[in-house]
């Protein structure tokens, strides 16, 4: 293979994974403007196949996607747009564990008991 042909080979490349991940960012865009929670991986594959990257592996989907920092999380079923939380955050909490109110409360009166 001569030297012009390797340069002409890897400036494809460049430009096909420039255009896939302005793609990805495009899509994941759309989707928070339009306050989308989350995005089916399945779904997604088949936009870009229709917008002419087809055969992409679910690894390459979660690498562009990961890669573009439009989305706070990416699973074999489900992308997680940057505007969402993570799908492996905890926010169901039922009680705070400190009563700030109280100890600021306790912190005022030992306050107040070390002035006199």
């Amino acid at each position: 293979m001569l030297i012009n042909e390797v340069i002409s080979v890897t400036e494809k490349d460049q430009s096909f994974n420039t255009g896939l991940l302005a793609k990805v960012q495009d899509i994941i865009t759309v989707a928070m403007n339009r306050d989308i929670k989350k995005i089916s991986t399945k779904k997604l594959l088949k936009i870009l196949d229709a917008n002419g990257y087809p055969d992409l592996s679910m690894d390459q989907l979660k690498l562009v996607v990961q890669t573009s920092g439009f989305a706070n999380s990416i699973d074999d079923d489900v992308i997680v747009p940057k505007d969402e939380l993570g799908a492996d955050i905890d926010t169901d909490v039922d009680e705070p564990s400190v009563d700030v109110g109280n100890m600021a409360g306790d912190q005022a009166l030992a306050d107040i008991k070390a002035e006199l």
